[in-house]
């Protein structure tokens, strides 16, 4: 039965959800499982201990919600953040500034620190900034902005914040495995990633990291998040107490990201880190070979995970991203938000980072370009 979702596509370069291998593939095909099958319990515990190590933390840190990344990341503000609450958002793209969204939601009130979205953000200013605003109670921040293909400084503002007695919640949805991320030696309280981004599984699930100051936060918040599905204490009362499940967790997701994590460890988490950074780099450096302009103004500003380029004088995104499906089967990602239009996005993500992938993507946006 042919997929008619994915028909003319053999390969996803995107931004995510990105292409997954065919071990993953296999693993999310297997018959499903009552979910308090003793082997079931037993095979999530396994998985949740693998994700630790990703995370480089303990198992008793990390929880594996069971949804979108959106769904993490809006818990870790609603199950943190009171009324009139103080937070400081950190924005220079779209990501970033949905914090901000979940803030006002939670009837805190968000101070923003808006920074250029073609370069990290500036540590002296963004330095000057906590000083200002030394009673706010928590800072968010993304890791890397997949919009623009910036990767943010997270340590050193991280470290900041934590002198100043602040909360520190972090979108690594797009780092985490792609990229170095050390949450617990960074300073970084709720971390908030996602299964089909450099994990390399398909989109379901929305791994989280939480250090004991977060849970201080979320066990003392005036009016706990409890029977909810974003709530985080519901999780930690019942998986992390007693190894049982608030809801039905999606089973085959879990066998998916399992085998995700595998292949993860398998590598080696260093040589995975060094695969996306390969990559990353052979991207960028096709793509101005190409005569192409990069989104961030200074490599060193890059994500390895994710390329912004913008479209060239000439060309609209339409007509390039429809052209390499069409006459190559290549499928990338389009701009989004206020760049929808100014620049195309190539994504060296799990599966998906690797130079011959990269090569068959490049190869083919120089054909097109050519005529």
């Amino acid at each position: 039965m042919t997929n008619s979702a994915r028909e003319g596509i053999d390969l996803m370069m995107t931004a995510g959800p990105v292409e997954v291998s065919p071990r993953v593939l296999s693993a999310i095909a297997q018959p499903s499982v009552y979910h308090y099958y003793p082997k079931f319990v037993e095979f999530f515990d396994s998985t949740t201990e693998k994700l630790s190590r990703v995370f480089r933390t303990k198992k008793e840190n990390v929880l594996i919600l069971q949804g979108e990344a959106v769904l993490g990341l809006e818990a870790s503000i609603a199950c943190t953040v009171n009324p009139t609450d103080k937070v400081l958002v950190l924005e220079n793209g779209a990501f970033g500034h949905f914090f901000g969204e979940y803030v006002t939601n939670a009837r805190g009130r968000p101070v923003y620190f808006h920074g250029e979205s073609n370069m990290a953000f500036d540590l002296e200013a963004v330095r000057a900034f906590l000083e200002m605003n030394r009673d706010a109670v928590a800072l968010t921040i993304a890791h890397c902005e997949t919009p623009t293909g910036v990767l943010n400084r997270v340590q050193p503002i991280c470290r900041e914040a934590k002198k100043l007695g602040m909360m520190t919640i972090v979108d690594c949805v797009a780092s985490l495995a792609g990229t170095e991320f050390r949450p617990t030696e960074w300073g970084v309280d709720i971390a908030v990633s996602a299964s089909q981004k450099c994990i390399g599984a398909p989109a379901a699930l929305a791994p989280v990291a939480i250090s004991r100051f977060g849970w201080e936060r979320i066990e003392t918040k005036k009016e706990p998040v409890r029977n909810s599905y974003i709530s985080l204490l519901d999780w930690k009362e019942t998986w992390l107490s007693s190894h049982r499940f608030p809801f039905t967790p999606f089973t085959n997701d879990v066998y998916a990201l399992s085998a995700a994590l595998d292949e993860i460890l398998d590598e080696g988490l260093d040589n995975c880190l060094a695969r996306h950074a390969d990559a990353g780099a052979f991207c960028r450096d096709g793509l101005r070979k190409l005569g192409l302009n990069l989104w961030p103004l200074r490599d060193e500003d890059c994500s390895p995970t994710v390329t912004a380029f913008q479209v060239p004088d000439g060309k609209t995104d339409t007509e390039i991203s429809d052209a390499l499906v069409k006459q190559h089967h290549i499928l990338i990602s389009s701009g989004y938000k206020e760049l929808k239009g100014k620049v195309l996005r190539i994504g060296t993500m799990g599966y998906e980072a690797q130079r011959r992938f990269v090569s068959s993507t490049l190869d083919a946006l120089e054909d097109i370009l050519g005529q």
